[in-house]
């Protein structure tokens, strides 16, 4: 019988908990909550001869690159037990998958790999750094006390939901969350945080932050860890940070997730701070066209270039497109002559701007005449980074 992924059956609850249990050692009672918060309708089972033999998770999002938001369908909870292993399931389990995120839709395809080299052969690639930022109290600089801060409730969330938008459409491979990702924010992995915000004069959420803190058995003392902080302003930046601050008889600093040029790290005086690299975010293409049209582009450029793309999963995105960028938009056809050819995760990397058209040449994932390349800039975004982990 020829494999086949399907929705997860209720009956099949308890085998996916045993493979995601073994996969990444955690309780079985874990899991099961995981299931139940990610929704059991996300869960896909790979079927080998009617029996299971793999798992993953579908988790719809969408990514923000030239500020516009891009439909993503990000994947985790890749799971074969020890007994299945060895056999090519993981890997025809992800073709299926990104098969299925076309057909519903979806431009590209995103994930955390536990081993580059699986993912990287159905056409991911690198295409956004996370790095563990610190603060030490001592060193941050802001006291600023100006405005007021509240406490976040239910009520507040679709006002929260549009800071983030408007925070994250600034910077590109920021991720403009769905549910899952919102429920995480506020509690992961048994740790509950509070979320403040700042209101402006507008009334609007003009920035908030999600907090725990975890005291130290030594000192008595406390480190804060941050799940979110997003702003739309200056003036509420500053606030965020000063509030903050106000913990600092008792925190020694604070931790949170991003990118090198978080603007939260920006608006300090002084750079006084520790980044340690955490993750890559791997992006797959999985509609060139879809992918190439949804993103947003300088609104000063006017360019046209033909690219060829090679996919070996997706015979759709093959061959040669023609993309005429204008007023911050993209319009793709097929067809042209194809100039600059590349591998699809090739263009994944390039997408977002995790490295430019002439570096991705320097590797080899790009060939064509310079001047052909040299067109590509019109793809340029800055360096992208995500917070989140899913």
């Amino acid at each position: 019988m020829e494999m086949v992924l399907t929705p997860m059956r209720d009956d099949e609850r308890d085998e996916v908990a045993r493979f995601l249990s073994l996969a990444f050692t955690s309780t079985r009672e874990d899991i099961a909550q995981w299931i139940t918060v990610a929704g059991p309708g996300h869960f896909r089972v790979l079927r080998d001869g009617g029996r299971a033999v793999s798992c993953l998770l579908k988790i719809p999002m969408g990514q923000f690159i030239g500020g516009r938001s891009v439909p993503l369908m990000g994947i985790a909870g890749v799971a074969v037990p020890p007994e299945f292993r060895g056999r090519g399931y993981a890997r025809r389990m992800m073709q299926l998958a990104l098969a299925e995120a076309r057909a519903d839709g979806f431009a590209l395809s995103g994930l955390y790999a536990s081993t580059q080299t699986l993912y990287r052969s159905v056409g991911y690639e690198q295409s956004a750094h996370r790095f563990r930022i610190h603060v030490p109290m001592a060193s941050m600089g802001v006291t600023d006390r100006t405005g007021g801060v509240v406490p976040l409730t239910e009520e507040d969330m679709p006002a929260v939901k549009e800071c983030h938008r408007r925070f994250a459409g600034a910077w590109d491979g920021t991720l403009d969350r769905g549910e899952y990702l919102w429920a995480r924010v506020k509690s992961n992995r048994g740790v509950a945080y509070s979320g403040y915000g700042i209101r402006g004069s507008s009334g609007l959420i003009d920035g908030y932050v999600w907090w725990s803190a975890t005291r130290k058995p030594d000192t008595g003392r406390h480190d804060m860890e941050l799940s979110d902080l997003a702003f739309t302003s200056e003036s509420a930046c500053r606030r965020i940070l000063g509030f903050l601050a106000d913990f600092g008889s008792m925190a020694d600093g604070f931790s949170f997730h991003g990118g090198p040029t978080h603007p939260a790290l920006l608006a300090m005086p002084q750079q006084r701070f520790t980044i340690t690299s955490k993750d890559f975010h791997l992006t797959r293409v999985v509609d060139v066209r879809r992918a190439l049209e949804g993103r947003g582009y300088q609104a000063g450029v006017d360019a046209e270039f033909s690219i060829s793309v090679a996919d070996e999963v997706i015979p759709e995105n093959n061959g040669p497109f023609t993309v005429k960028v204008s007023g911050g938009r993209a319009v793709v056809e097929p067809g042209g002559l194809g100039r600059v050819r590349m591998q699809v995760r090739a263009l994944a990397s390039i997408l977002g701007g995790f490295v430019t058209p002439r570096q991705a040449a320097l590797l080899g994932w790009v060939e064509g005449d310079e001047a052909s390349i040299a067109t590509l800039e019109a793809l340029r975004a800055s360096t992208p980074w995500v917070s989140e982990m899913y």
